[in-house]
This record gives C-alpha cells, structure tokens and sequence, in this order.
C-alpha cells in the first residue's frame, strides 16, 4: 500500500522549518522531476508550451522549464500578471538561460505541454480565461504533464468547471487523495510521485489514507493437507425475485475457495442452478451470508442473517432494515453510488442525490465509517473502501467491470473471503483487488466482458 493525503502542506512547511528546507530547494526537486520525465518521453529538440499561472505551481513550472532550455526549445506563457515572489525569482533566472516568454498563446509546433497553472490548492470555479485555455490545450496532440495537480482539480477530487487532460501527473512529495477520485481518472494519467529531497517517511508522519496496489492481494491458502471442506466455510447466497444475481454470487463465491454455497430461495420457485451449488430452505448451517442482488419484494426473516457475517448488497440498501446491518461489525456494505445515496437518506444523514455523491465520495465515505461499524465498499470507477474513518482506495477497476452482474460478482468474492475466515476489512480489501484482476488476464474486446468472465479470471490471480 502507497500511503495518500489530503494535503501536503504541512509536510512541506515541515521540511522549512525542521529540517533546513528552503522552498527554493524544494522547487528545484520538483522541477528535476517533471524534467526527467521530460526527457524519458520527448524527443530532443521538441517545443515545449509551459502554461503557468502566479503561484508556487508556476515556479516548479518555470524552474523545469530553465532545466530543459537548449536540449528542447521551452516558452512560458503565463494566465495572470500577478506572480507571487518565488515566481519572479524562477523567472528571473530562466530568462538569463534563455527561456522565451510569449505574449499570446501559440501552439503551433508544440510538442509537450506542462500544466503550471494551479496546483492543489485550487478552490473555486475556474473562470471564462482559464476555461478557453485548458480548452485549446486539451485539443492539441502533445504530450501533456501536470505539475502536482491538473488544472481545474480540486484537493478533494472534483472538477471546478473543467480540467487539464493529463499523460503523467507528477505529484509533489507525497501522493493526494483527489487525484483517485472518480472524476479525476480521465485527466490524471500516470501518476508520478517526486522526491522533494527527503524521503517520504522523514516527513509524512501524520495520519493517512491509501492507496492499493496488486502486490497487497493475499489469496485464500490451501497449503495444510488434512483439511476438508468444512474448513473452508459455507457460504450461502439469498435468492429473492431475480435469481440471476444470486447465481452470479453464488458461482464467484464457489470460485473464490468456500468449501460449499448453498442457496436459500425465498420465492420457493425452481431454478436451475449448476450441480455444484446446493439449493436451501433455511440458513441452518451457515458460516456467512450474502444478501441483496436481486431480493426485490421478497421477505425473510433478517435475525438470521444478522446472526452471522454477511455481505449486503444492492436491494438491501432501499429498505429501512438496512440499519439493523449499519451496526454490525462483521458486515460489509457494498452499495454503489445511487444505493449509497438511500442509504445515507435512510441513515438520515441528510437528503443526497446520486450527483451528491459522486461530488463528496471521500467525504461522504469517511464520515459513514466513522459513524457505523461495517466496512463499506463504495463501487464505483475507482472502489473505496472505509473503516473508522481510514479510506483505502484501489484504481486498478477498468471499464470492461461496468456491466451488470459485475457487482454480483464482487459480492461471491467478498463472502468467499469472509467465509474463509478473513476479517470484514481483509475481505474487502482482497476482494477487490481481485475483482480488478481478473480484467488483467482477460485478452478479448474490453466490451465483451461478462460477470462470468470475472469468475473465470479468479482461478488466474
């Protein structure tokens, strides 16, 4: 895991204050790492457009622009007249190497574009000016680095209006919660984490977020040789109006390494379930349970679920029993964001739109944790995943999973997990990073993907 923060502010003053930092020192570690991107991905000669605005994030801008001068032909245009005093120092030193400023903005010949417009302190909408510029920018066939943050994202995530479409985004000593929101997968590209000089466990020694990577995916283990199949748990799925979506869960959770799946069916009418999954009347015997994809209207008695670890999906998040599950600490919530938003409604933490949501899901998801004991898994482009107040973040999901049935299967997933004696978070934690990697050894069209695809990649992981 790759520790993530709101905010890198205080580290830096850190390093001025503490440890003998001049802002200068940190600019010029900055600079040298969007420059040494630079010239990885860009042919010597090339043009370079740098796009800057008044403040530190133009200085980093201006300072990598003097660093590449005379190996690449660098020009600076800046948005405002106003230039804080770091600003006129780098400026005043690249024009003595050479740097060109020009008046209006051209961009013709430009072969690279570097974002020095604003970083992540943005905090309000950006204005008609701004907007035209980052319009004719994104236009251009060039390779395009931000500088910290695209500019038009905000510290949290969102879009004020528009924003720079990045390749790479070289974020400054330490990587920033807002650039894994949803909205900011599009613009972000790859993102780079630059040394300001100090490593970052010198200096980020506050509380964190972070970051999941396909290196953190424990999988179930089967090493011990006397074992059967109640050692590895009984999973069973609740079956209500639409029993394709307990199926679904039902064969990735079989796939996923529980030692049985039964399936309760509520509607007590027949359906044709593979020979390897077994069909129930009861919950008699079981060791988890999984609840929601497709329940509709159809009833049953919630202490028995409530009785053991569950994963709760779908359905479940429209009905008031939803609270009985928001304090239980071994279950896992698994809504997506128009679930998210009735559920918040029922738990009366106000009245949210699916656009609500989608505006505050850092926010929204750390303060849900903090308030209620299950683990939530907040679907969406990049899944988050929250418990008491700490929000683990994955961005491996890729667009092939946004098919229906998808989330079905990431719940067999999570209850093949827990019923095999993970804890809530490890489930969760785990269970998406496999659901996200099963895409990975898929080769076909990415629109051709299916929720049986994903059950199929779990025996490659």
């Amino acid at each position: 895991m790759k520790k993530l923060f709101i905010s890198s502010d205080k580290f830096d003053k850190n390093c001025i204050l503490n440890y003998g930092l001049s802002e200068l020192i940190l600019q010029e570690n900055a600079a040298l790492s969007v420059a040494n991107l630079v010239r990885k991905n860009l042919k010597i000669g090339s043009k370079i457009l740098v796009v800057c605005g008044g403040g530190n994030n133009a200085s980093d801008a201006i300072a990598a622009a003097r660093m590449l001068e005379g190996d690449y032909e660098c020009e600076l245009f800046f948005t405002t007249s106003s230039l804080n005093e770091n600003c006129k120092t780098q400026l005043k030193i690249a024009e003595q190497i050479g740097v060109k400023i020009c008046e209006n903005l051209s961009l013709d010949g430009v072969c690279c574009i570097i974002d020095g417009i604003f970083g992540s302190g943005l905090n309000k909408n950006l204005d008609e000016k701004i907007l035209q510029i980052l319009n004719l920018i994104n236009n251009v066939d060039a390779l395009k680095i931000a500088i910290d943050f695209p500019s038009g994202l905000e510290k949290n995530g969102r879009i004020l209006g528009t924003c720079f479409k990045a390749d790479f985004t070289v974020t400054m000593g330490a990587r920033k919660l807002g650039l894994y929101s949803d909205a900011a997968k599009d613009f972000v590209g790859e993102i780079v984490c630059s040394n300001l000089g100090i490593c970052e466990s010198k200096f980020a020694s506050a509380d964190s977020d972070f970051l999941l990577e396909l290196d953190d995916l424990k999988l179930p283990s089967r090493e011990i040789l006397n074992t059967n199949k109640g050692d590895f748990g009984h999973a069973f799925v609740v079956c209500g109006e639409l029993s394709g979506a307990a199926k679904i869960c039902a064969k990735a959770a079989l796939k996923m390494g529980s030692g049985r799946v039964s399936l309760v069916n509520l509607n007590k009418q027949d359906i044709n379930l593979d020979e390897e999954i077994m069909q129930k009347n009861s919950f008699k015997g079981a060791d988890a349970v999984a609840v929601g994809m497709g329940l509709g209207e159809a009833k049953f008695d919630i202490n028995e679920i409530l009785a053991r670890p569950c994963v709760v999906d779908a359905d479940m998040f429209y009905k008031k029993e939803i609270l009985s599950f928001a304090h239980k600490d071994d279950a896992i919530l698994t809504p997506h964001p128009k679930e998210f938003a009735s559920l918040l409604n029922i738990a009366e933490f106000g009245n949210f739109s699916i656009e609500d949501v989608q505006r505050s899901r850092f926010e929204l998801a750390r303060e849900f944790s903090k308030r209620f004991s299950p683990v939530l898994v907040l679907k969406g482009a990049n899944v988050i995943i929250a418990k008491n107040g700490v929000l683990y973040v994955s961005n491996l999901g890729a667009p092939s999973l946004a098919v229906a049935g998808s989330g079905d299967a990431l719940c067999g997933i999570l209850l093949g997990f827990l019923v095999q004696g993970f804890s809530p978070l490890d489930a969760s934690l785990n269970g998406v990073l496999a659901h996200q990697k099963t895409v990975l050894s898929y080769k076909a069209n990415s629109y051709s993907f299916t929720p049986n695809d994903i059950i199929k990649g779990l025996q490659w992981l």
